[in-house]
């Protein structure tokens, strides 16, 4: 099998963007111990991580640069 390690960067920010949503919930969400809970706490994070990213390209475009991050990070 063969790996591409060209798309790690982007599997890392990924990553730390989705890290990150998950510190930005309520502690009484994340320690939710319902199933439907975390499901939601799941979607959740993955909405917060995108609108991140998209951010990011936004910032990396009006600064001139190339963005090598992904608006839609799913």
């Amino acid at each position: 099998m063969s790996i591409d390690y060209r798309l790690l960067p982007h599997f890392e920010a990924s990553r730390t963007r989705h890290e990150a949503a998950r510190r930005v919930l309520p502690e009484h969400w994340r320690t939710d111990p319902r199933p439907e809970a975390q499901i939601i706490n799941e979607h959740w994070v993955g909405v917060i991580a995108r609108a991140t990213a998209h951010q990011e390209g936004l910032a990396a475009m009006s600064a001139g640069r190339r963005s090598d991050i992904s608006v839609d990070d799913r």
